[in-house]
């Protein structure tokens, strides 16, 4: 942001076919970043393919992005015409691993 590239990475990022955010929640944005985060959302709704994976459930995600009314709007467009998949009963491959 400190260099108002904004518009330009956040068109760059909204033509992707299909963008992956890994561990959504993990770091704590600030509110200007969270508006840029639903910014991007908002371009990719209905155009694109957006595949978020995150420890948090929908109800944590006010408090990750410190807004009630961006959360609901965030996850309605997120989950319209989206797939959700709950993979909280599923055993982590982590812990059959062996370490060496």
């Amino acid at each position: 942001m400190a260099d108002h590239s904004e518009k330009r990475v956040i068109g760059k990022y909204s033509k992707i076919k299909c963008l992956v955010i890994d561990e959504h929640g993990y770091i704590e944005p600030d509110k200007a970043a969270a508006g840029l985060f639903f910014t991007l959302m908002q371009q990719r709704y209905k155009k694109t393919c957006t595949i978020i994976t995150t420890n948090l459930g929908f109800k944590e995600w006010d408090t990750f992005l410190h807004n009630s009314h961006l959360t609901m709007a965030l996850v309605d467009r997120l989950t319209d015409n989206g797939h959700i998949i709950n993979m909280k009963k599923c055993q982590s491959i982590r812990e059959d691993a062996e370490v060496d």
